[in-house]
């Protein structure tokens, strides 16, 4: 009676929060909208003013992910679905519009419409849901939107999350408010966790426990897909890069971690003057900002995007969405960023397709499981601020180490594929089952 009671004084909270966060922000999104382009993008469809189309044939599949990351990872199971199911009707959604481009591009000839995910109040996911009437609600990893699960559940379609993951801020957050959340994670009738501690998490959090499944890692089998064709030496050229340049693929770095490259990169340019850096910022509206610090630093560079202009810069600044895991094909040796800054780091998985020796700084959070593998295979080297520069020097000088590392981690991941197997097995039995179990 008190978990029932306290739910509903939560439900209620979330609802309250809902509505005085729209107004209380309304000003300040009014004036983002008026001046800043990218905020203008998809709002008649996240206030459900514009509806996606009615789509007739059977099954209604939804799949919801929120950005580029989570695009990506899901894009195999969504191609399999379609090759499993070639007359089903599928919906992707995603928050961001750097999101939307990566769907377009990668699944555009897979999915049937595209749209942003309405806010989070009931009125507005109501809108949706009894537009596009889906019959299966695919959710990539840890979104968890409370109105949306209702509704869905309520009108009897089947929600399931894939690669499921749970990091420790998001537990900590939710377990404040545990009635809550073990009333949505109820609304799942299977949750595909990527590992045995993000399982224990969602049980500890309320789900039940028959629902949960460790299915692992869609990211290993998304890594092997979405890289297998990639030509390392048609990636060089389009990179203008020359006869004898080795590369330096610093990927997905963040505001902090740049100055500490340019740095590293500056003292090894004095024992490897063939070097070239290739720096890929995790969001490509910094270019102005990392340019600046570039300029500050006394480098010359060239963007990706003015590619022909290159007259043997030393950096390559990446400047365009979707060719980062291409270009680890390239590299003598590979950071991964989002790691000397708490930010949880991103994807190992690219640069150990290619055999590439790995460095990553101590904050990998988003990635826990992937890098512990790594780690135990010797496939991954730690670094930190102020090692960086001899740990990159160690590995320039050590080819020998360099390649034994980087073949550790191509095993740890071919030896971990699977898992796009195990979730399509999971999502097949809910499309089967009729009962609304």
């Amino acid at each position: 009676m008190r978990e029932s009671f306290l739910r509903r004084v939560l439900w209620g909270g979330y609802n309250l929060f809902l509505g005085g966060a729209g107004v209380v922000t309304s000003p300040i999104l009014a004036y983002k909208v008026a001046t800043t382009p990218r905020w203008r993008v998809g709002w008649d469809e996240r206030m459900a003013l514009s509806l996606p189309p009615v789509l007739q044939s059977d099954p209604v599949l939804w799949f919801h992910a929120v950005s580029v990351g989570e695009v990506i990872g899901v894009s195999p199971l969504v191609r399999v679905m379609r090759e499993r199911y070639p007359h089903a009707s599928i919906y992707l959604s995603t928050v961001t519009a750097t999101g939307k481009d990566t769907a377009l591009e990668r699944l555009g000839d897979v999915i049937d419409h595209h749209f942003f995910l309405p806010l989070d109040w009931s009125f507005l996911v109501k809108r949706v849901v009894s537009r596009i009437k889906p019959r299966l609600f695919v959710v990539m990893e840890t979104e968890i939107w409370p109105n949306l699960l209702h509704v869905l559940a309520s009108r009897g379609t089947k929600i399931a999350m894939v690669n499921g993951r749970l990091s420790p801020s998001s537990f900590n957050r939710y377990c404040r408010a545990t009635p809550l959340f073990k009333s949505v994670l109820g609304f799942f009738h299977v949750m595909a966790m990527q590992s045995p501690r993000h399982a224990a998490r969602s049980i500890f959090l309320g789900a039940p426990q028959e629902r949960v499944v460790v299915a692992g890692n869609l990211k290993y089998d998304q890594v092997v897909t979405q890289l297998e064709s990639v030509n390392p030496q048609e990636v060089r050229a389009s990179m203008g890069l020359e006869e004898g340049e080795e590369v330096l693929v610093a990927g997905s770095t963040h505001p902090g971690e740049e100055a500490l490259l340019f740095d590293a990169f500056h003292n090894l340019k004095r024992e490897f003057p063939h070097l070239v850096l290739l720096l890929a910022p995790r969001h490509p509206r910094r270019r102005e900002e990392v340019e600046g610090l570039l300029r500050e630093k006394g480098f010359s560079w060239v963007r990706r995007t003015e590619i022909e202009r290159r007259r043997r810069e030393p950096v390559i600044l990446l400047d365009s969405v979707g060719e980062l895991a291409g270009a680890y094909s390239m590299a003598r040796l590979a950071f991964v960023g989002g790691s000397l800054v708490d930010k949880g780091g991103h994807n190992p998985l690219e640069p150990a397709f290619f055999s590439k020796p790995i460095l990553m700084g101590s904050s990998y959070y988003n990635f826990r499981e992937v890098v512990d593998d790594l780690l135990r295979r010797g496939g991954i080297h730690l670094t930190s601020s102020s090692s960086l520069l001899e740990d990159m020097r160690s590995l320039l000088r050590d080819r020998d180490r360099a390649y034994l590392m980087g073949g550790r981690a191509r095993e740890v991941l071919m030896e971990n594929k699977g898992a796009l197997r195990r979730h399509l097995e999971l999502l097949e039995a809910l499309l089967i089952r009729g009962d609304g179990s």
